[in-house]
């Protein structure tokens, strides 16, 4: 699973969506005490009118995307492309809200639309700890 987190400086959730610099994105995998990490700066995109579109298409593979502020009619786009938007207050670290969806996943009670990211085949159980690089 693909998570992305709307950031200027690498460590904290510090941008709205559609302005955001960068973004931090990490991929958790199946292998114990495991996951990837990158980085996408705004260079990385290409910029157009549609500030919106350029972010929905580089991160067409994630799941979730934590971000501070985010527009309802962005946010929908997201939806309606398969990435669910979270909002969290400015200033958020990256490795607390990675523990924090850790513990979700490795509990009993996930909420139905992470479920379903997790897919039909997946199981809760089988998302381990993860370590941060």
């Amino acid at each position: 699973m693909l998570v992305a987190f709307a950031s200027s400086d690498g460590k904290t959730i510090d941008s709205h969506f559609a302005s955001s610099p960068s973004f931090e994105m990490y991929k958790f995998t199946e292998e114990p005490q495991e996951i990837i990490h990158t980085s996408l700066a705004a260079e990385d995109m290409e910029e157009s009118e549609d500030k919106v579109d350029v972010r929905i298409k580089m991160l067409k593979k994630c799941a979730i995307v934590y971000c501070t502020q985010i527009g309802g009619p962005a946010a929908a786009r997201l939806v309606q492309s398969g990435i669910h938007p979270l909002k969290v207050p400015e200033g958020t670290n990256i490795d607390d809200e990675l523990n924090r969806l850790n513990k979700l996943l490795q509990s009993k009670k996930l909420p139905p639309w992470l479920k379903k990211k997790l897919g039909k085949s997946a199981s809760a159980e089988a998302v381990t700890s993860i370590k941060f690089f």
